[in-house]
C-alpha cells in the first residue's frame, strides 16, 4: 500500500534510482522535488505525496490515478510523465524537468503582458489542449490555470493533472462536488455538474483574460458563494476595458469561451485556429505590396509552407495543423483560393488532422479538397495527383 512522503530529503535515492537533489515546489497534491536518474544520466522532476490524514485513501488514488492517465501522453505542449513507483511505500511520479517558471508567476513579474507575448504563450496551450481533447480517450484536465502552465524556455508545457479525467478512469470523485479553481471554473464545475471539453474551454478563456488583465475576470476576495454565484450569473467586465490594445477578434474569442452555457462556447480545434489567426503576422496593405505579394516566389507562401510541412513531419501535428490554417486564410483574404499554395496548405490541414486522429474531419476535408483542386487545376496537376493516392492509401 503506498502511503505520504515521509522524512524525504537530498541525497535520498528513491528505488535506487532517483536520487533527490532540491525541493523545487508543490503542485497539487505533491511535493516536487528536482532529482537525478541514475540509470539514463538525465534531471528529472519527481512528485512525492505529502502528508494528508485526512483523505490519504482518496488521495493516493488520485495520485496513481494521475501517473496511468499521463503514462502515454505525448505532445510538445503536454509535461511528459516517464516511470511510477514506491520507495519505503512512498509514492512518486516521474517527470520531465522543465526550467520555469509558470505562467502565474510570469504574470506576477510582469504586468500588464504584451498582447505578443500572450499570444505566444496561449497559441501552445491550445495546441496541447487539443491534442488532449482529441485523443481517443480524451482528457479533461479540470483544473486549467496559470499556476499549471509551465515554461521550458520558450515552450508552454500544460502542467498537473491530478484531478483530469478520461473515459473509462476511475475519477473518485462524486456528482455534485465541486473540484478544482475557483476563479477559473466554468459554471457547471460550480454547481458541480461533470466537467466536459468545454469547461476546459471555460478556464482557458479565464486564463486568457488574467494573462492580459493582470486578474481572471471574477475575483475570489468575498468568498467561494459571491464569487460562484458571479460566475454562474454575472457577465464579465469587456476585456477592452483593462486592455484596449487587444484586438476585437481577441476579445471576442475571450468572450465566446467565457459563455454560462456549455453548448455556447467554442470547441477546442476552433480556438485554437482561431488564436493562431490572430497570431498571423498581418498582410501589407496597399495595391502595390498586393501586388507584389501575388509575384510567384515573392511572398514567402512555399518558405510558409515549407516551415508547416517540416512541423507535420517531425510530429508538431497540432501546431503544424495551425500553421496550415493560417496560410490558407491569408490566401483566401488574397483571393488567392484556386493557388496551387492554398491547396497545398489544405492538403497539410487534411493530413494533420488524420495523424491527430481526427479522421472524419480529415476525410470531410479531402473530399472537398480533391473537388476544388481538380477543378482549378486539372486532372493531370501534380497535386491533384498526390491528393487523390493519399485518399486511395486511407481508404484501404
Amino acid at each position: 500500500m503506498w502511503t505520504s512522503e515521509s522524512g524525504l530529503a537530498a541525497g535520498v535515492s528513491l528505488a535506487g534510482r532517483y536520487r533527490l537533489v532540491e525541493r523545487i515546489g508543490a503542485g497539487g497534491f505533491g511535493t516536487v522535488f528536482r532529482a537525478r536518474d541514475l540509470d539514463l544520466g538525465r534531471d528529472v522532476a519527481v512528485k512525492v505525496l505529502r502528508p494528508d490524514p485526512d483523505g490519504a485513501a482518496d488521495v493516493l488514488a488520485r495520485f496513481d490515478r494521475e501517473a496511468k492517465l499521463m503514462a502515454g501522453v505525448r505532445h510538445p505542449n503536454v509535461v511528459s510523465v516517464y516511470d511510477r513507483g514506491a520507495h519505503d511505500d512512498v509514492a512518486f511520479v516521474v517527470m520531465e524537468l522543465l526550467a520555469g517558471p509558470d505562467l502565474a508567476t510570469v504574470v506576477r513579474q510582469d504586468d500588464p503582458l504584451p498582447v505578443t507575448e500572450v499570444l505566444g504563450y496561449v497559441t501552445q496551450v491550445a495546441a496541447g489542449l487539443r491534442y488532449l481533447h482529441g485523443l481517443p480517450r480524451p482528457v479533461i484536465h479540470r483544473d486549467l490555470k496559470p499556476q499549471n502552465l509551465l515554461l521550458d524556455g520558450d515552450v508552454v508545457k500544460i502542467g498537473d493533472f491530478g484531478i483530469a479525467i478520461a473515459p473509462g478512469v476511475s475519477r473518485h470523485t462524486r456528482a455534485g462536488v465541486v473540484i478544482g479553481s475557483l476563479q477559473y471554473m466554468a459554471p457547471e464545475q460550480c454547481r458541480g455538474d461533470e466537467a466536459t471539453a468545454a469547461s476546459d474551454v471555460y478556464a482557458f478563456g479565464a486564463v486568457l483574460y488574467c494573462l492580459l488583465a493582470g486578474e481572471p475576470p471574477f475575483s475570489a476576495a468575498d468568498g467561494f458563494v459571491a464569487c460562484a454565484q458571479r460566475i454562474l450569473h454575472e457577465p464579465p467586465d469587456p476585456i477592452g476595458r483593462y486592455r484596449p490594445d487587444v484586438p476585437d477578434a481577441l476579445a471576442e474569442l475571450i468572450h465566446a469561451m467565457l459563455a454560462k452555457a456549455a453548448p455556447d462556447r467554442p470547441d477546442t480545434p476552433a480556438v485554437a485556429t482561431e488564436l493562431a489567426a490572430v497570431a498571423a503576422p498581418a498582410p501589407a496593405t496597399g495595391t502595390s505590396a498586393t501586388a507584389e505579394r501575388r509575384l510567384p516566389g515573392s511572398d514567402g507562401t512555399h518558405d510558409e509552407l515549407a516551415a508547416a510541412e517540416q512541423l507535420l513531419a517531425r510530429g508538431g501535428y497540432a501546431e503544424a495543423a495551425a500553421r496550415f490554417t493560417v496560410l490558407a486564410r491569408r490566401l483566401d483574404a488574397d483571393g488567392r483560393g484556386e493557388d496551387p499554395v492554398r491547396f497545398a496548405a489544405e492538403f497539410g490541414r487534411v493530413r494533420a488532422a488524420d495523424a491527430l486522429g481526427h479522421g472524419g474531419e480529415a476525410a470531410a476535408r479531402w473530399g472537398r479538397l480533391l473537388a476544388r483542386a481538380t477543378a482549378a487545376l486539372g486532372e493531370d496537376h501534380d497535386l491533384v495527383r498526390e491528393v487523390r493516392r493519399y485518399g486511395e492509401v486511407r481508404s484501404r
